[in-house]
């Protein structure tokens, strides 16, 4: 799971557990959002956290909970209707006999003195959500218990409206590759080494299978029926998958049966398990609604299905029951009701689609116009791939469908691929499309990015060559554990063997790419051919060891290019693990910024980009220290920075521009002499440092006074600059009614 701080531009943390989940630390904010897929674990973590508090140990103090006085855990999908958080508590969690009132609950939450916890599970299933004048809402805006705090868990799609930026937000993002193992092996083949391998070879070589079982859910579920052998585990659809997924539903009640059913039982069994089209119905219109409400009184749903086709999916957990407020007895003695729902809501989507082929195939023209917007594709995308998969005469309809939004292009593809007898001419489609240019972009949707993720998977599943892949201002990093390139949107890429390139584009602040995780992607992408890294922020290793490097790296002799929009790109050596001067943009020259806060790496690039460009004679147009700057070595022959980093001599430098250091006469003479080492150099700009009103002129060197060197200083933001006249060591005021080329060129160098 990742974790973000408060704040839009904070960046994503990983958390190893959930006992990482920052609650109430100080400085962070009160109210946290457990967020996720369907089938991720948000329930069952909510329910964890919960278990934790109750079995924890008073005196531990590293216990995120331990300092909770109170915890209080209401599944929102059970309260419509609820008026009231105090009416909620009293409701659903106290005896019906219970003395205790909801003035006492208020009384009690509104004890600042009382630390307390609010759990709220499933805000996407909420009745009330898009209602203004809800409880949650207000306890979430603010309105109400401000000193309480929440912990709220939701799918990605339905975070509550004002909450970004404003809270901390917990993502899940289903099992990478190390949890699988670990669970494969712990959980289900109890350390049977040569059955653990069987199972994680096919999450390994199967596109379809790696994405669809993201969700913790699907997993468990897949690996204990593979292991068993009750799934077939070689398929290439996800109308494939749930068919068999579906089917270890009833096999596993059939084998469970203390005495061998009858032929009368089973062809009961069987008619119950190939004949659902109520059900196919009821998920149709469940998911077709305004408001989607993926859950249905039992009575009235047991007597739509019949009782024993109502029994027999309660039965093997294919539907499944949950006890609820029901709001409109409230005066009753018994306020509750039992409701029913998918195990699911990829079942209930599987359900749906067979109900959507019907309506395909009979009635086409009594399809909804609107029903792309009520079936929306990002949030229901495998309605559109089961419907396909079932029925070779609708998929035309669907991809017809599918058109009218420009974001499903590669859904399209997807959805004809779950056809077997097409598979050929589909692949025909899919080489085509990866032999341009992929691109996947930050500002893509989730579910463009999902699809195109997929669609490049399965054309590496099946040795179809990927021309170039362009990651745009959405890489993170390569995560070496699972061999897979995450997103900013925490999709992953994995089994990239036929890749050919791969572009990454950064933008400023975008962390690094270590050796480690270099390496990893360069051997992970058996067939890739060229690494090319545009970005500012991004930074790569500085060298690596050519001991570090493996001989079959060095014989594929990959082109791996950085561009740090300095107008130079450089290449890795393999022989000698060095960067070079790779190419100069035209009518470029280097500039660089060298900021304190700047990391430890990032000023190592500097430097080393510095002396590449002086050793190759390329023009350094500027180079900008902004509260970096120390001192001058004695020798003038470096300048030393705040972080012990020296930058040598520079003969290419033509603009050196300081700011924000403390100089006195002594040390503005000893920059004077550096100055004089560099050769090239014609300006130096110094600004919102104190200097001397006078400078002696004897101490100033000649050869800056032959050169015509033009040294300015402003001390404040208020002043105006200054020019020092070398002859007399005084200073006088500059024209700033027309910005000069060297304050353009530092100007330019901090944004480029």
């Amino acid at each position: 799971m990742n974790y973000k701080p408060v704040g839009e531009d904070e960046p994503w943390q990983r958390l190893n557990s959930h006992h990482e989940i920052p609650m109430g630390t100080i400085g962070q904010s009160r109210i946290n959002i457990i967020e996720g897929d369907a089938g991720y674990g948000k329930s069952m973590l909510s329910l964890r956290l919960m278990h934790d508090w109750c079995t924890r140990d008073q005196d531990d103090q590293c216990s995120q909970l331990s300092n909770i006085d109170i915890l209080i855990h209401l599944n929102l999908r059970q309260l419509g209707g609820v008026a009231s958080i105090y009416e909620a508590i009293v409701k659903c969690l106290l005896p019906l006999d219970s003395s205790i009132k909801e003035s006492d609950v208020k009384q009690l939450l509104q004890n600042e003195d009382i630390r307390t916890l609010l759990l709220f599970d499933a805000y996407d299933e909420y009745p009330d959500k898009d209602k203004e004048d809800n409880f949650v809402s207000h306890i979430l805006q603010e309105k109400l218990l401000q000193h309480v705090e929440v912990l709220l868990t939701t799918r990605s799609s339905c975070i509550p409206e004002g909450c970004y930026g404003l809270t901390g937000r917990i993502k899940l993002t289903g099992f990478d590759g190390r949890a699988r193992e670990d669970y494969v092996r712990k959980v289900v083949t109890k350390g049977d080494e040569e059955a653990t391998q069987k199972i994680l070879t096919q999450f390994n070589t199967n596109a379809t299978l790696a994405d669809i079982c993201q969700a913790p859910l699907l997993f468990v579920i897949y690996a204990h029926s593979a292991h068993k052998a009750e799934i077939n585990i070689d398929f290439r659809s996800v109308t494939e998958f749930f068919r068999c997924m579906v089917k270890c539903f009833h096999n596993h009640i059939r084998n469970k049966a203390q005495t061998k059913p009858t032929a009368e039982e089973q062809a009961q069994f069987q008619k119950f398990e190939d004949n659902h089209d109520t059900l196919d119905r009821l998920a149709y219109e469940a998911l077709c609604a305004e408001n989607q409400q993926l859950t249905w009184d039992r009575d009235i749903c047991a007597r739509k299905l019949g009782k024993e086709f109502y029994k027999r999916h309660t039965d093997i957990g294919i539907l499944v029951e949950e006890e609820v407020i029901n709001s409109n007895i409230l005066s009753q003695p018994d306020p509750y009701k039992t409701e029913v729902r998918l195990f699911h809501k990829l079942a209930c989507e599987w359900y749906a689609a067979h109900h959507f082929v019907k309506r395909l195939r009979s009635s086409p023209s009594s399809l909804p116009g609107n029903l792309v917007d009520l079936m929306d594709p990002s949030e229901l995308q495998h309605v559109y791939r089961f419907a396909c998969g079932l029925d070779p005469i609708a998929t035309r309809q669907v991809l017809d469908l599918l058109k009218k939004n420009k974001d499903c292009n590669s859904l399209a593809v997807l959805c004809a691929l779950e056809q077997k007898d097409k598979a050929g001419d589909v692949l025909d489609m899919v080489r085509d499309l990866v032999s341009r240019d992929v691109i996947i972009s930050r500002y893509d949707s989730r579910l463009l990015q999902r699809t195109t993720i997929e669609l490049v998977q399965r054309a590496c599943q099946d040795e179809i060559p990927v021309s170039c892949l362009q990651l745009k201002w959405c890489f993170t990093k390569f995560d070496v554990t699972s061999s897979c390139i995450v997103l900013r949107s925490d999709f992953r890429l994995a089994n990239l063997k036929t890749l050919q390139v791969l572009h990454i584009l950064g933008e400023y602040t975008d962390g690094e790419i270590t050796r480690d995780e270099l390496l990893g992607l360069l051997q992970t992408c058996e067939g890739l051919t060229e690494l090319w890294v545009d970005s500012m922020g991004l930074l790569l290793p500085l060298s690596i060891p050519p001991e570090m490097i493996p001989p079959t790296l060095k014989r594929r002799n990959i082109n791996i290019l950085y561009d740090r929009r300095r107008g130079l790109v450089y290449r890795l050596s393999f022989e000698h693990g060095q960067w070079k001067i790779h190419d100069q943009r035209a009518d470029s020259s280097l500039g660089v910024v060298i900021d304190q806060s700047d990391s430890q790496l990032e000023q190592e690039w500097c430097l080393q980009e510095l002396k590449m460009a002086a050793e190759a004679g390329v023009e350094i147009r500027v180079l900008a220290l902004f509260e970096s700057f120390n001192t001058v070595a004695d020798n003038s022959q470096s300048i030393i920075l705040t972080s012990g980093l020296t930058i040598p001599v520079l003969p290419t430098l033509q603009l050196l521009n300081m700011k924000g250091s403390n100089i006195n006469q002594e040390m503005f003479i000893k920059i004077l002499s550096y100055v004089k080492e560099c050769p090239q150099m014609t300006t130096l700009l110094i600004k919102y440092s104190p200097l001397p009103d006078v400078v002696d002129p004897k101490q100033i060197p000649s050869q800056l006074k032959e050169r015509g060197l033009r040294v300015s200083w402003r001390n404040d933001y208020s002043s105006r600059s200054r020019l020092l006249d070398l002859e007399s060591g005084r200073w006088k005021d500059e024209d700033l009614s027309v910005e000069t080329d060297s304050e353009t060129d530092t100007n330019q160098c901090n944004y480029q």
